[in-house]
């Protein structure tokens, strides 16, 4: 029951707009998709607890409005190619 008194309220509301009986406040747009990964994005590269070069892979190919038909398999691919590059890197140094 409470439900419809809302309603109807908000309907009257909206009627009362309508006819310029009343002014409702402006509000502003919601944020954009594309500007709101863009925060994650950037928030996730100059974090100092997360490691900036998978940050970058999550940006580069998941974290984008329209991601690639592939994303997932790329970032995969790309995380892939780091973890060997780091493994290498630590073989490197172990037998130094």
């Amino acid at each position: 029951m409470e439900g419809l008194v809302e309603k109807d309220e908000t309907e009257a509301l909206d009627d009362a707009a309508a006819n310029g009986v009343l002014a409702l406040p402006e509000v502003e747009p919601a944020e954009t998709p594309d500007a709101f990964l863009a925060v994650v994005s950037k928030t996730l590269k100059v974090s100092v607890n997360v490691d900036a070069d998978l940050a970058s892979i999550l940006s580069d190919h998941l974290l984008t409005v329209t991601p690639h038909a592939n994303a997932v398999a790329n970032a995969k691919a790309a995380i892939v190619a780091l973890a060997m590059k780091r493994a290498a890197s630590a073989v490197e140094q172990a037998n130094a």
